[in-house]
Formats: C-alpha cells, structure tokens, sequence
C-alpha cells in the first residue's frame, strides 16, 4: 500500500500551526510541523516530504533559505513543490518567490480552501 502523502508544514505562529496541522489531515495526508527555518530544513532533510509549505518570515532562517538550502543539497529534495505562506504582501517578496520556483504564494489571511485547493493541484503528479 502507498505512503499517505508527506507534508512539512512551517510556521512561527503556534496557533496557525496547530489549526492548519488539524485541517491538512483531513486530507489524508501525513503533516511534519515545524516553527522554524533551522527544524524545517533539518525534518525536510530526515522525513523527505512531498510538498513544503513554508512561512517566509520566520526564526532561526526564513522559508527562502529553506528552499534554496534543499535545492542546492544533495538530499534528494530538489524540486519538492514548495508554497509559501506569508503576512507580508509585497511583490518584492512574490517575486522572490517565483524566481525560487515556488509552487504558489499564499497571503495571510487566506482562505483555508485555497491552501486545500492548492494542495490538491501540487500533490497532483504524486497521483498519476
């Protein structure tokens, strides 16, 4: 039988954290938590997960570092789809994102069917 789909979830805010963890599992998905850059790359490194989905600001290394970190190592987590969770609403950070090849950009607050709906698409080529 496969895996359940593996995803690092990354954010400083506890309360998010912990609400966002609850929802994604009623994906059927298996949730990794961390609340900063340094436990983020760290579990990405040892748990291989299949989506990322990252705050930009955040202790201890930013979502930014985490990506470019895992797309520059050899631990076989390059290309992992990566969608960022942010407050900060600027393009400047938008388009550091897309140059990174983020998956998606998400601004908080967002819509918990956006980041489901988003997901879904990114997980998408695990499926076929």
């Amino acid at each position: 039988m496969p895996r359940k789909p593996r995803i690092l979830l990354a954010d400083d805010d506890q309360p998010l954290l912990e609400a966002l963890k609850v929802r994604l599992e009623t994906l059927d998905v298996e949730v990794i938590t961390a609340t900063d850059g340094y436990t983020s790359l760290a579990k990405a490194v040892a748990e291989k997960p299949d989506l990322l989905i990252l705050d930009i600001n955040m202790p201890a290394g930013d979502g930014f570092s985490v990506q470019e970190r895992l797309n520059n190592g050899s631990n076989g987590l390059q290309g992992v789809p990566v969608i960022y969770l942010t407050g900060d609403a600027s393009e400047r950070l938008d388009k550091i994102a897309a140059d990174m090849g983020a998956y998606a950009v998400l601004h908080k607050p967002f819509k918990i069917q956006d980041l489901v709906d988003t997901i879904y698409k990114a997980l998408r080529p695990m499926a076929a």
